[in-house]
């Protein structure tokens, strides 16, 4: 999927009576966010801003038309807004709302975020890659389940009296609370991915148990891929996707990591040599045991058992 920021062209909008609302205008000086409580408001004709916007809608429903869709929008029901989208609000007089609201700046997130696009290998941008595609819709409307709701009307409520309050390093926890709130949103908007991912992982859980097992029997011996891969039935790419995204290392690493780890522990023990720790934690070559030692601890393992055993 590709992100999508599209500045537009600011005076043939206006020009054609939509509505266009400035951060600058808008917004605290230095202060890229903005939060606020609605409990009375007009409908808003078409109109676009030059920042995210956030509804959280606490009592009451409304209309909420995106790109010329149109989304009933009711009491636990949240949506998000990019910059430069056209959209318009319908709230008929009669009804009683509680809105609460944020508005913020990408560079608010962080501001390497001030021009779009952002590098992908970027992590700060996956707060945002999921209200910036253009094929997704899901976040116009976001109806969240009980106890999603709660949780985002405390985060919404708790950055609101921050913003109000104003009390030293407020901005510190506005921001925090607005990463955690992404956050729980990223995971709502992709739902139906999230489940798979868990089906997935349960389905595989008993075979990478085993296999992590069988590592931390066998760290000693001569343990290859091929080996593990028997072991579980599966084909060599398939093991090492699983095995990274149960362990959070290749299979490689997963390995070195624990032969090193043992043998800081065994190089504690003054009647063993240090060629004894070499072979007796899998590596058969004293030279390469000593140089991924000293990469992995910084010191030799002759300078790590002076140190330990003093």
């Amino acid at each position: 999927m590709d992100i999508y920021w599209s500045k537009v062209d600011i005076d043939e909008l206006t020009g054609s009576g939509v509505v266009y609302f400035n951060s600058k205008m808008e917004m605290l000086e230095g202060l890229p966010c903005k939060m606020y409580k609605l409990t009375y408001q007009q409908s808003l004709w078409t109109h676009c801003h030059d920042y995210f916007q956030i509804w959280y809608v606490a009592k009451g429903s409304f209309v909420h038309t995106v790109n010329n869709q149109v989304y009933e929008i009711s009491k636990g029901d949240v949506f998000i807004i990019p910059p430069y989208t056209l959209h318009s609000v319908y709230i008929a007089p009669e009804f009683e709302i509680e809105i609460y609201g944020c508005e913020f700046m990408p560079c608010f997130v962080n501001e390497r975020m001030q021009d779009m696009p952002v590098e992908n290998s970027f992590f700060d941008i996956a707060f945002l890659e999921h209200f910036l595609r253009k094929e997704m819709n899901a976040q116009s409307k976001i109806t969240l389940d009980g106890v999603t709701e709660v949780t985002v009307r405390n985060v919404i409520k708790e950055m609101l009296m921050e913003y109000e309050r104003r009390q030293p390093f407020f901005q510190i926890s506005l921001k925090a609370n607005l990463l955690v709130l992404l956050s729980i949103l990223v995971r709502q908007v992709n739902g139906e991915l999230i489940r798979e991912g868990f089906e997935k992982s349960e389905k595989y859980r008993g075979i990478m148990m085993r296999v992590v097992d069988y590592i931390h029997n066998h760290y000693d011996e001569d343990m290859n891929l091929n080996t593990l891969c028997g072991l579980s039935n599966l084909s060599r790419s398939t093991f090492c996707i699983l095995f990274k995204e149960w362990t959070g290392k290749t299979f490689n690493r997963y390995v070195t990591d624990l032969r090193i780890l043992q043998a800081m522990i065994l190089l504690k023990q003054p009647d063993l040599s240090v060629t004894d720790v070499c072979y007796s934690t899998g590596f058969n070559e004293l030279s390469y045991f000593c140089r991924i030692f000293k990469k992995y601890t910084g010191i030799s393992p002759t300078e790590f058992r002076k140190q330990a055993i003093k």
